[in-house]
């Protein structure tokens, strides 16, 4: 059995609010038909700084840090299952993805 190291929702939407939450906002406010200037040049305020840092800390990990603890102690137990196969599998899966 292969689990995924990160196949929490929650982690996921962590990291899309901080994306959306971040004020970039890409190439779709260009006007069709129309050059692109030069990009604008945006600082963040100190204080808009430290409230993004006590934002993403307050949120905690991206990740699953319990689960991601107890698959470590697996590991150092020898109680969790190497599948090499689908482990190599898998790379050449997102290999192949990133390709296109």
């Amino acid at each position: 059995m292969v689990d995924a190291v990160n196949s929490s929702g929650a982690a996921r939407l962590r990291l899309m609010s901080v994306q959306t939450d971040s004020g970039a906002q890409g190439v779709g406010n260009a006007r069709h038909g129309q050059p692109v200037g030069a990009p604008d040049k945006v600082r963040q305020g100190d204080a808009a700084s430290i409230q993004t840092i006590q934002r993403l800390t307050e949120a905690g990990p991206p990740f699953d840090a319990e689960r991601v603890g107890r698959i470590k102690e697996a590991l150092a137990e020898g109680r969790y299952p190497i599948d090499a196969g689908a482990i190599t599998e898998s790379i050449f899966q997102d290999y192949s993805a990133l390709m296109r």
